[in-house]
């Protein structure tokens, strides 16, 4: 038996939305060295020899040159306490993001984020392939940290901070 159908991207995105994911703020710096950062749920781990994770970027995105030539980002992947983060770095507006937000440098030297997180995830940008209406980042760990907090979530298009709510 053989199925066909059009796929419709508003059911897609739907079905989509039943797998839960983790959440994640992703920064770097231009060229300018003005921090840029974005809310990112579709980070995975690719490979643990060499360390490498993967993301994916909106081909539309206003950030996708800064991403595309910087030499380093870093993966903050959020804590159940920081929803008003997740949606502040998920914002059209990317100028507001960065309000009120203090950041540092990490062991690379790119910009991040001065706040306490489940991990965070200093990688090299190490390659880019651009399929459908993303392009897949694939990054090379170089540095990290990680604590025992519970994770923030996101599922059927919205937040959780447990398990137990969704």
């Amino acid at each position: 038996m053989e199925y066909e159908m059009q796929v419709q991207h508003k059911e897609f995105r739907k079905l989509l939305g039943n797998f839960v994911t983790g959440v994640t703020i992703i920064t770097t710096h231009g060229f300018t060295n003005k921090p840029c950062g974005l809310t990112v749920n579709s980070f995975n781990s690719l490979s643990l020899d060499p360390p490498l994770i993967l993301w994916s970027l909106s081909i539309n995105s206003t950030n996708k040159n800064i991403f595309l030539n910087c030499s380093n980002y870093v993966i903050h992947i959020l804590s159940s306490e920081q929803i008003e983060m997740a949606n502040s770095f998920a914002r059209k507006n990317s100028s507001d993001r960065f309000k009120n937000i203090r950041t540092k440098f990490s062991p690379s030297g790119t910009t991040m984020l001065d706040t306490e997180h489940k991990a965070w995830i200093d990688c090299k940008n190490h390659r880019q392939y651009v399929e459908g209406d993303h392009i897949i980042m694939i990054g090379k760990v170089q540095y990290y940290k990680y604590s025992d907090s519970e994770p923030l979530m996101f599922y059927n298009g919205d937040f959780y901070e447990k398990i137990s709510h969704i």
